[in-house]
């Protein structure tokens, strides 16, 4: 009798796992933070879970409970049907150094973006987050845009089964998840899921090339399935692969939208399933914790959903470190190292005229040093470098060179005029966070982070002086931009 029962329950277990995991392939991505139900369910402050008091860098007891599967705690503060819910407000200012034309951002029903100074609504977003059944757990943010992107979408969803062993003495935490996007899983600042800074302005220039993951994380309609182990809390192993959906069905569900197919150079439709690996050593010293991993994701893509052409493939690597040291009560130093390298055969979208060269790579490095006072007050220093080889078709928003006349046909403020990507930025942030400490009556109903973030660029584009070959210089594309996000 008692084994029919736990029959029946892991069969409910795995229906509703199931039956909510197959809603996610069908929704495209976009950021995420912590959650005050969360902080509800465990009792505790956001700092107990958080470096920063508002996410999402993790703290090794933020690791656990993700971990877990995010069921840890009974100490719901609202009633049970309501206690997983949380609502996020974003709204933001951006001052680009040199003017656009109107509507450069998005034109569309609500109006038009304006040549400078847009105040936007980055998102609002309404979160299902916390413990399904004992050894379930789930993390679902649906975002509304609505200025620039004018959509409705299940931006993140985790939903994990997880349980715990001991094998010959070694502690083993496992689980399976199933997910939207590549690198949600993981824990780190230098996973693209969870990149610093976490909010960016989506009303400013970017450079035309990016990495295949970051590119994926835009919105390529992703699903997938991980599998992951963490061994005595130092060894960290995940392995699974992603899908794209069809165009067909996703306007059959009426999910299809331009941020669909995204607008990075290298999207498109994954063809089959895209594996993806991800490993890393962690070490606890005294205040020093350290980490050292890697992760990557191979895909065959067909190029913007055009058939007929075969596909690209595209190979990515990641080299990543992480580094905290606990100075005092009240200081924290951090730190962040990441290299990326991009292999991309290209047949496909050279024969479909969107790029020029069958074969292209990319390389990235970021770097991130931040000082946090009393999880309060928190200044950061970046450096983030791109490099690959030029492709005049790739970078110029496919547009018309002809390699027999020599015409360059580069898209103003956002092309190329010599093809190349390289891009040469800095990053300076201050960020203000006054509550999720458990010393206010706001925890854990309400948690708020300002943020004023500046980008200055000393290359973009391939150059450093009209890149675009219009006369925009990469100066003219340093960001002022200041961020208000609320959580309650």
């Amino acid at each position: 009798m008692l084994n029919q029962i736990l029959i029946n329950e892991q069969k409910k277990s795995f229906f509703v796992f199931v039956i909510v995991s197959s809603i996610l392939s069908v929704l495209p991505f976009q950021n995420v933070l912590a959650t005050t139900s969360f902080a509800r369910q465990t009792g505790e402050p956001c700092t107990a879970c958080h470096m920063q008091a508002y996410g999402p860098w993790l703290t090794q007891y933020g690791q656990k409970f993700k971990l877990d599967g995010y069921v840890a705690g009974h100490a719901n503060k609202l009633p049970d049907a309501i206690n997983p819910f949380a609502l996020e407000v974003v709204g933001s200012l951006t001052n680009t150094q040199n003017d656009v034309p109107p509507g450069q951002y998005y034109d569309n029903t609500a109006g038009q973006s304006k040549a400078n100074n847009n105040a936007v609504n980055d998102w609002t977003a309404l979160f299902y987050t916390g413990r399904i059944t004992d050894k379930i757990g789930t993390y679902l943010q649906l975002n509304l845009n609505p200025q620039v992107g004018r959509s409705l979408s299940l931006a993140m969803a985790d939903i994990r089964v997880a349980d715990h062993s001991k094998i010959m003495g070694n502690d083993f935490t496992y689980g399976l998840t199933v997910n939207n996007a590549p690198t949600l899983t993981d824990f780190w600042m230098s996973t693209w899921a969870w990149m610093y800074p976490y909010t960016q302005s989506s009303v400013t220039v970017k450079p035309a090339a990016q990495p295949y993951l970051q590119t994926l994380m835009a919105g390529a309609n992703t699903a997938g399935a991980t599998a992951y182990t963490m061994i005595n809390n130092h060894l960290y192993l995940e392995a699974g692969g992603y899908t794209s959906q069809s165009q067909n069905m996703a306007q059959g569900l009426g999910v299809w939208n331009g941020g669909s197919q995204c607008s990075g150079p290298q999207c498109g439709l994954i063809d089959g399933g895209a594996p993806y690996w991800r490993m890393f050593l962690q070490h606890t010293t005294g205040p020093h914790w350290m980490m050292l991993g890697t992760y990557g994701l191979a895909a065959k893509v067909i190029p913007f959903y055009q058939t007929g052409a075969g596909t690209n493939s595209y190979v990515e690597y990641n080299v990543d470190a992480n580094y905290s040291y606990m100075m005092d009560d009240d200081n924290m130093l951090m730190a962040m190292a990441k290299y990326t390298h991009d292999t991309m055969k290209m047949n496909a979208s050279q024969a479909l005229g969107f790029a020029s060269n069958s074969s292209n790579h990319l390389d990235n490095m970021m770097m991130m040093g931040m000082w946090t006072y009393k999880q309060t007050y928190n200044l950061t220093v970046g450096w983030n470098y791109t490099t690959g080889s030029a492709d005049r078709v790739l970078y110029n928003g496919a547009a018309g060179f002809d390699a027999t006349s020599g015409i360059n046909g580069v898209n103003p403020i956002t092309g190329s005029a010599n093809g190349s990507p390289n891009t040469n930025s800095f990053l300076f942030e201050a960020d203000y966070i006054p509550f999720g400490k458990g010393t206010s009556m706001t925890d854990p109903y309400l948690n708020l982070r300002f943020s004023l973030q500046y980008w200055a660029y000393t290359q973009f584009n391939g150059s450093s002086t009209n890149y675009d070959g219009a006369g925009r210089n990469a100066a003219g594309n340093n960001t002022l931009y200041l961020v208000g996000n609320i959580m309650f």
